[in-house]
């Protein structure tokens, strides 16, 4: 009875001790099952991983596959192990190591790029990430690496292309720019032919007709075919009475050139002769003339007529001392072979200007006699008389004036010291406006190349953004959800061990508050991937191609959204006052959709850029004219408007106030195009500090089928 007694409790405790290690055994396996799966996890990651203590303590498979080696060559060693013993800035691996390391104890998250040294011996390029971890109470740092030397030498190979680019861009340009040097060089050297060869023939023509000289030319056959008014004068005869007439029945002479005659001296070898002759005129004066004469051979020497000159001495010593002073005049002029003559005192007082002057000044020879001095017409500053008379010469002095109806010109001025009787100064003005005109064009061409240049380089490297920007986007949409799936499966064992422990830091966040606030981080990111996929697709979309299709669909209010959506972060960063309203009852036009995108995007954009601040307001509207039969777009900025000189100037190619923050000159030029394609009209008013507003109007849609429709058509 006693040992009945004695084993009944012991046998009720038996079982109560069975059940507890059941308990305890199947609580086992659940945390064995979880261990499996952490472990799964932690070698199935794409990026390297350890654990650090004061040496290395854990690792997993990518971590051995990126330094080539096993996990038993790893735990125990430290970081600076697998590396050269200097990194490329000059550090100490070792020290920094330890540096990184301490601030990442001390909670501070540690992200540098390593360089690691493999255990075949090939340096590679690593991108680390330290962070703190608690486990069991203790403290851990745990690091992340991943291979980069692909990264970045496809970036070294991008950056030597791009310079590639660049100088071939710059040769290319320097070759135009040679190209252009020799042939506005060649230009300029026919222009002065060219004007020679005509000045020369004009002053033969000028000197033939109003020289004082009697002149007359006669063909082989001794007959007079031309005579100037002085000859005509001379013989006190008419034209028609000399013209076809030998030259021996306007002079007679006793031997009739048959005993002595001037031609027949040229024919047997003289180039020219000269000799006196007195003659009596039709009124039976006897006039004395000096007979000049030269003979006009072709290439073979054969003489084909005879140019005479006389001169008539009756007046030549009355005349003497003025055509000396004359002679040297015309000397000096034509050494100098200025346009503008003026003759000047010392004190500048104008003695004498050349009958041209109105060509260049608008005032006229009588007028310039208003003016006190030279000083008074072109400016104080023109030059100074005291250095001239040093100098003796001043050369190419470039002076702007004003002419007579307001014009503005350049003059290229030279000064110089002379010898006349009644003045001392000698001023030759040419004017190089148009030269100067040239050179300007010639410089704004030479921009318009280094431009085209840059926009072609620019293209491409678009193309490679976009690419580059679209493959890190896309893992990030591709991981995320598989996170956010492993955050959710990790959420109750993470509770159970909050329930157990208490809170706890996860990612140097409080775990309490890291669950509210983990699955919006989650969202937010995917959000934003998606987001940035659009607005690529979208800037593919618009710098693709475009179609040539003319014929479609298009609700103006559909363009406008299409723009807002593409612009929308622009939009909000240059303003917070962007009123945007719909016209309602809008008929559709006929057109090509995307570029119609492109006009509105370009007007958008510089409403943007041309606000000074965020409270400046821009305003667009939509809207349908029925008596005109248009439907119009309207964009009001409040920004800085654009000046009168500029305005005309906006729609010209190439043409920008905003090269020096890369303004090109191409957009409202294109857009201006586009809307001529599609029979609209574009119009700019503007007022230079108080904004600007551009309208378009398009005509409504011609009936008939299309081929495509308006993915916006509302």
């Amino acid at each position: 009875m006693d040992i009945q007694c004695f084993e009944e409790p012991l046998s009720a405790d038996h079982e109560e001790m069975a059940r507890l290690l059941d308990e305890r055994e199947s609580e086992i396996a659940a945390m064995r099952k979880k261990l499996v799966k952490y472990e799964a996890i932690f070698q199935g990651l794409s990026d390297g991983v350890l654990l650090l203590d004061e040496k290395l303590s854990e690792c997993n498979r990518e971590a051995c596959q990126i330094w080539r080696c096993d996990q038993e060559h790893i735990i125990g060693f430290f970081p600076s192990d697998f590396a050269p013993p200097v990194q490329p800035g000059g550090e100490n691996s070792y020290e920094m190591a330890c540096r990184k390391i301490n601030e990442a104890y001390r909670g501070n998250i540690q992200k540098f790029e390593w360089k690691d040294l493999r255990r075949d011996g090939i340096l590679i390029d690593t991108q680390v990430i330290l962070n703190r971890i608690e486990v069991d109470g203790k403290g851990y740092v745990l690091a992340t690496f991943k291979d980069i030397t692909d990264i970045k030498e496809k970036e070294k190979e991008r950056q030597a292309l791009l310079h590639m680019m660049e100088k071939i861009i710059e040769d290319r340009t320097r070759t135009l720019q040679e190209y252009n040097d020799s042939l506005n060089e060649e230009i300029a050297r026919r222009k002065k032919t060219e004007y020679n060869l005509e000045h020369a023939y004009l002053e033969l023509e000028q000197i033939f007709d109003t020289s004082g000289d009697g002149i007359l030319v006669l063909d082989s056959d001794r007959n007079i075919v031309r005579a100037n008014h002085a000859f005509l004068k001379l013989v006190e005869s008419p034209i028609e009475g000399v013209i076809g007439r030998k030259c021996f029945d306007i002079f007679p002479c006793h031997h009739k050139c048959r005993d002595h005659c001037i031609i027949q001296e040229l024919v047997v070898g003289q180039s020219k002769t000269d000799f006196e002759k007195e003659f009596v005129s039709e009124s039976g004066e006897r006039k004395s003339c000096m007979v000049k004469a030269a003979a006009l051979r072709n290439a073979a020497g054969e003489v084909l007529g005879i140019v005479k000159n006389y001169r008539n001495l009756t007046q030549y010593k009355r005349w003497v001392e003025m055509l000396q002073e004359s002679e040297e005049f015309h000397r000096i002029t034509l050494e100098s072979i200025w346009d503008v003559i003026f003759l000047a005192t010392d004190e500048g007082k104008v003695v004498f200007v050349s009958c041209n002057v109105r060509s260049i000044f608008g005032y006229g020879a009588d007028e310039i006699s208003a003016f006190k001095t030279i000083f008074d017409l072109v400016g104080y500053q023109f030059y100074s008389p005291g250095e001239l008379r040093m100098a003796r010469e001043i050369s190419n002095l470039e002076v702007e004036i004003t002419d007579k109806h307001g014009n503005r010109r350049v003059l290229l001025a030279n000064v110089k010291r002379v010898c006349l009787r009644s003045s001392t100064t000698l001023i030759a003005f040419r004017d190089i406006s148009e030269h100067k005109n040239a050179e300007d064009r010639a410089k704004i061409e030479y921009e318009q190349l280094v431009q085209a240049g840059k926009m072609v380089s620019l293209g491409i490297l678009v193309s490679g953004v976009a690419h580059e920007v679209n493959n890190p986007n896309n893992s990030i949409i591709l991981n995320i959800p598989l996170l956010q799936h492993m955050w959710n499966d990790a959420l109750p064992i993470l509770d159970s061990y909050m329930e157990e422990n208490g809170d706890f830091m996860l990612g140097n966040l409080r775990y309490s508050y890291a669950r509210e606030r983990v699955p919006e981080l989650f969202s937010g990111i995917i959000a934003s991937s998606k987001r940035i996929k659009h607005i690529v697709s979208d800037l593919k979309e618009y710098a693709r191609q475009g179609s040539m299709v003319m014929n479609e669909v298009i609700d103006i209010n559909g363009v406008l959204k299409a723009a807002v959506l593409l612009l929308g972060n622009q939009l909000h960063k240059a303003t917070n006052r962007l009123t945007i309203v719909h016209g309602f009852g809008i008929p559709h036009l006929q057109g090509n959709f995307q570029k119609i995108e492109q006009i509105v995007i370009n007007i958008l954009q510089n409403a943007c850029e041309a606000l000074p601040d965020k409270s400046k307001a821009i305003s667009v509207r939509t809207g349908f004219d029925q008596e005109g039969g248009q439907i119009w777009l309207e964009v009001n900025d409040e920004g800085q408007g654009i000046s009168s000189e500029d305005l005309p100037h906006v729609t010209d190619p190439f043409y920008t106030t905003k090269r020096a923050c890369g303004g090109t000159g191409l957009g409202l030029s294109i857009s201006n195009r586009i809307m001529q394609e599609h029979g609209g009209e574009m119009t700019i008013q503007s007022r230079l500090g108080k904004g600007t507003q551009v309208r378009l109007a398009f005509p409504i849609r011609r009936q008939g089928e299309v081929r495509k429709c308006n993915p916006f058509l509302s």
